[in-house]
């Protein structure tokens, strides 16, 4: 039996919060729990970073959410020289979270970012996570972002935040799993 708690994740880019989330669900999944929800992964050509991917953790449907090719300075949704695609967010990522609270036991959401919030209905889908669902929830945060759901997260004590960096990495999926199997 799973511990119904809220488990947040943060850190620098780079630092491992999806590599962290994919090896909790695949822990997770080998003691025969259901995990779904959502991932984001970047997107490179050869050393570059070019773009973001999000995936639905129970369909494995995916598409590109943000993309150097899609940057327009006319569009209001844009991060630095990426482009992004709220319909795409809506589509998988919310789409995705929503089945999770559905039909799965764990529910992940990677991440909580600034693009993903450019999204009214990924707002609303997070805050049924906090408030509405009994089931675990393990959400990545952007380290830096200041955004009034972010705070909210970050200073609500019922939630257990880890901050992750290169020395704990390896040690956090086996961590957070035994913390919602307790």
């Amino acid at each position: 039996m799973l511990r119904p708690i809220k488990i947040t994740i943060t850190g620098p880019p780079g630092s491992g919060k999806t590599t962290t989330v994919i090896r909790v669900a695949e822990m997770l999944r080998r003691r025969g729990y259901t995990v779904g929800g959502m991932i984001t992964r970047e997107l490179r050509e050869g050393r570059v970073r070019v773009g973001f991917e999000i995936e639905d953790l129970l369909t494995g449907d995916k598409d590109i959410m943000a993309h150097v090719d899609f940057y327009n300075e006319s569009s209001p949704y844009r991060v630095g020289k990426y482009g992004v695609k709220v319909e795409v967010i809506d589509a998988i990522g919310v789409r995705a979270i929503e089945r999770a609270l559905e039909e799965s036991d764990v529910i992940i959401v990677d991440e909580v970012g600034k693009m993903e919030l450019f999204s009214e209905k990924f707002e609303e889908v997070i805050q049924k996570c906090v408030r509405q669902t009994e089931k675990p929830v393990i959400m990545t945060l952007h380290m830096r972002l200041r955004h009034s759901l972010l705070s909210n997260l970050r200073s609500n004590s019922e939630i257990v935040s880890y901050t992750i960096s290169h020395l704990n990495r390896n040690i956090l999926p086996p961590l957070i799993v035994k913390e919602l199997t307790k």
